[in-house]
């Protein structure tokens, strides 16, 4: 028994280093062309929840259908954060060419390492409340999930366009100032919060002025924080699924501290505080990819660690669609399952890699046919009924398969200013590699398990 223990537990340790690896290549690649914005977090999401389901064991609440609409949840967090990254030195703003403020803008430190907290807290909380949803034993009705997005879109607006203001006044009165300097050099006067309604949520519009895309951006980064309190809320007591809830906690607050503490690289690398100073990074090493791969790593090995450390549910099937006939329900997980999620993580980053490069119509035309004869092949091997697949069969499979696909497409396929070969030196590419090559070679350590034990 000692001897199993001591196995398992090791076994544990191994899956948590693996998991902080993935979710550390899926982060990396996320901020690269081909998989970029929401369409990187469909990508992280998929294939890091396929990692969870081989490591903690499968469950009918996580099937390929299941997966897919998991990993489109995460697509509905993506904020923006461009403006927000240096502002840990203690420098909001320095001049740029709209030459309306023409001297550093500092703010404190405090303030933005709580923007990033904020930021990062409302990065993955749907994503976190599906996850564990399917590790619970509740059963979700179709108007649980109404009730979640319908929660999270109220309380984003309502928040956009009352308390988030007056939070970001309290917190950093400077970036409020810096817009309305931005906006009166155009000849636009009066309050900045009712400007903002007029252009309620347009990021694009307020980046005509000097400090109105970090003014939009942060807006948005402090309402996240708001529905993504409301969302778990909601799951906790209105759903009442008490672990859905507290797993979406864990993966927000995960989050939350990876990307903060990560932004530390902009902070040594911009030359501490104030900028004062020189890089502490040479050319091997680049900030913002290492930001972004261990944003990543460290949010994984946290997931990972309480997905493998919670108490064991029964396995039972969702009660939404439950009632709808086997055959259309066959055909449109096999559709949402297969044909999209597979099909979209195969084509849409040749199609964007290649971007204007003559070579799209055709790489993109080869994505296509690849992607059909996988999804064929598949088909073939585990049949078309995906309620009857056994998924960590199937996931064992498309794991490493994907990760070497990701890895491929990310150093040699695309444009020549879009492959990353060239960089293969520099640190976080070394990571990469190192990633990509252990997460591969190790998945075949925890396939089969095909039920969850205690």
């Amino acid at each position: 028994m000692e001897k199993v223990k001591q196995k398992n537990t090791l076994k544990n340790v191994v899956a948590v280093l693996i998991g902080a690896l993935l979710m550390g290549f899926l982060w990396r690649v996320r901020g690269d062309t081909g998989w970029g914005s929401s369409w990187g977090l469909l990508n992280a999401g998929f294939v890091f929840t396929m990692f969870i389901v081989l490591v903690n064991g499968e469950r009918k609440k996580l099937d390929m259908s299941w997966l897919a609409i998991t990993s489109l949840s995460f697509m509905l967090t993506v904020p923006a954060w461009g403006t927000l990254l240096n502002q840990i030195t203690g420098v909001l703003h320095r001049p740029t060419d709209f030459g309306v403020v023409n001297e550093n803008v500092y703010v404190s430190v405090w303030s933005a390492v709580l923007i990033m907290l904020s930021l990062g807290f409302g990065l993955a909380t749907v994503f976190g409340i599906m996850l564990g949803r399917g590790y619970s034993d509740k059963q979700w009705k179709v108007k649980d999930f109404i009730i979640l997005i319908a929660v999270f879109y109220i309380t984003d607006l309502v928040t956009k366009a009352t308390v988030s203001h007056f939070i970001l006044n309290l917190i950093q009165p400077e970036a409020v100032d810096l817009f309305s300097k931005g906006l009166a050099a155009e000849g636009i006067e009066g309050d900045v919060w009712k400007v903002y309604l007029q252009h309620f949520d347009n990021v694009s519009w307020g980046k005509k002025f000097e400090g109105g895309r970090n003014y939009f951006s942060t807006i948005q980064v402090i309402s996240s924080v708001f529905r993504s309190a409301a969302s778990l809320l909601a799951t906790r007591f209105i759903i009442k699924d008490k672990i859905s809830a507290k797993v979406g906690f864990i993966v927000s607050s995960a989050f939350a501290f990876s990307i903060t503490v990560s932004d530390l690289f902009f902070y040594f690398g911009n030359g501490g505080y104030h900028m004062q100073g020189e890089s502490a990074f040479t050319d091997f090493i680049y900030p913002w990819s290492c930001w972004e791969y261990f944003t990543g790593f460290i949010a994984g090995a946290i997931i990972t660690a309480f997905i493998l450390s919670m108490k064991k549910t029964d396995d039972v099937p969702e009660l939404a669609f439950s009632k709808v006939p086997e055959k259309p329900t066959s055909i449109l997980q096999f559709v949402l399952g297969f044909v999209f999620m597979i099909g979209v993580s195969i084509v849409r980053p040749v199609l964007e890699r290649y971007g204007d490069s003559p070579y799209q119509i055709i790489a993109t035309v080869i994505a296509v046919v690849v992607a059909i004869a996988f999804v064929v092949l598949l088909n073939v091997k585990f049949g078309f009924n995906a309620q009857k697949i056994s998924v960590s069969k199937l996931y064992g499979i498309l794991l490493p398969i994907f990760v070497a696909y990701i890895c491929i497409v990310y150093f040699f396929i695309g444009a020549e200013n879009e492959i990353n070969i060239h960089s293969i030196g520099s640190f976080h590419n070394i990571l990469i590699v190192i990633s990509a090559v252990t997460v591969a070679a190790s998945s075949v350590l925890f396939n089969g398990n095909s039920k969850q034990t205690d």
